[in-house]
């Protein structure tokens, strides 16, 4: 795939770009002038401290202060998307896994090497270029800053199952995995997988984060690091692919379905499950409102999850000759407390990408309760919870 700095010295700055890299959803236009600004000034400095740092020095000895600088405003140009080229922003500053770094006058080479990998996967699909980012013996595997420790915190909190969960899960699996060479994308902490590994002939999950992916090898499970647009997986090799939402937080989901395609062998299905919840009307208001005021405060858009990246797959995945059918696997109704309703807000959306830090998220939530009079947090409430799941079924290859 061509880079997008190609692409627009080919067709110049209107032409459409892909997805910056995998890890946001919004992604304001670049110019030309601004890429080759990237190319030639802003990364080499950062490959530079990646090569000088990767082969040699202790993890916790700091580097200089003109390095620290550099790394900084790397991270930032690329996450302010070129800053001063007339783009529309939506994120503002760091993400919260590297604001710590900006506060130091001069980080470690750990922290260092951090930024170095967060830049480069934030950069590589733009220049062509991939810096090699090697951590001295000793320290402990990089995990880009976005998919780091902080998201696998944040993360079963925000996605709490209840045991009726688990239950319609095994159901499914006993339906339709039995026997079958299955492979989840984006397994997460497990919760999906505990629920359908023991039903199937194999289990294997990828997964992005190498902090949540211990998680799950904590139950045994085969969860292995890498990426669904680049699945580590031989053709043909899975009867089964699953998928639990996963795709909403995918850069480009049609890199995935091409993915998909691959590795299914003929009349394999891909199961895309999808967990519905629908609380009371006054906390769909209060959700509404909160959204709202998170974006105020973050001076842009909130980048709650999107659903188009569903619809895209979708419509490919028909082009491409799957046949497809939405089943409905089951529907209860659950009490849960405000605060469960509402931390997916409160995580905004795993890790932070609007600037809006977790105290600052949950405070509006408070705020905002009160004045719609729902009480406090630990109040319980209750909703509708849905399970469907949409099987598309390799029944052709369009060429």
């Amino acid at each position: 795939m061509k880079s997008a700095i190609d692409l627009l010295r080919e067709a110049g700055d209107g032409v459409a770009l892909p997805p910056c890299d995998s890890r946001f959803h919004y992604v304001p236009p670049w110019t030309a002038a601004s890429l080759e600004a990237l190319t030639e000034e802003v990364l080499p400095p950062v490959a530079a401290i990646a090569a000088r740092y990767s082969a040699a020095g202790r993890a916790d000895e700091p580097v200089t202060a003109d390095e620290t600088a550099a790394l900084i405003g790397a991270c930032e140009y690329v996450r302010l998307r070129g800053g001063g080229d007339g783009c529309v922003l939506a994120f503002g500053g760091l993400p919260a896994e590297l604001a710590e770094y900006a506060r130091l006058d001069r980080m470690t080479v750990r922290a260092a090497l951090e930024c170095a990998g967060w830049f480069n996967a934030s950069q590589r699909a733009l220049t062509g270029v991939d810096i090699e980012v090697r951590r001295p013996a000793g320290t402990p595997a990089l995990d880009g800053a976005l998919y780091g420790p902080e998201l696998a915190r944040r993360y079963n909190p925000a996605r709490r199952v209840s045991e009726r969960f688990n239950d319609v899960v095994r159901g499914f699996a006993r339906e339709f995995l039995g026997s079958c060479r299955v492979l989840e994308l984006g397994a997460g902490t497990g919760r999906v997988a505990r629920n359908i590994a023991p039903f199937a002939g194999s289990y294997v999950g990828i997964e992005a984060s190498l902090a949540m992916i211990g998680e799950g090898r904590r139950d045994g499970l085969d969860v292995r690091h890498g990426d669904m647009m680049a699945i580590p997986l031989d053709a043909g090799s899975a009867d089964a692919v699953v998928e639990h939402e996963s795709i909403d937080f995918c850069g480009e989901p049609l890199l995935a379905a091409a993915e998909i395609e691959r590795v299914l062998t003929p009349g394999g299905h891909f199961y895309r499950v999808e967990l519905e919840t629908a609380p009371v009307a006054a906390i769909g208001h209060l959700q509404e409102r909160i959204v709202t005021r998170l974006a105020e405060i973050s001076g842009g858009v909130f980048p709650y999850w999107t659903k188009r990246q569903r619809q895209r797959l979708h419509g490919w995945l028909v082009r491409r000759g799957f046949a497809d059918r939405r089943i409905e696997l089951a529907r209860w109704e659950e009490e849960r407390t405000l605060r469960d309703w509402l931390q997916g807000l409160v995580n905004a959306s795993y890790p932070s990408f609007s600037g809006v830090d977790e105290r600052t998220a949950l405070s509006v939530c408070v705020e905002l309760a009160r004045e719609a009079s729902l009480g406090d947090l630990d109040g319980w409430w209750p909703g509708h919870v849905g399970m469907v799941v949409d099987q598309y079924e390799l029944v052709g290859r369009c060429p």
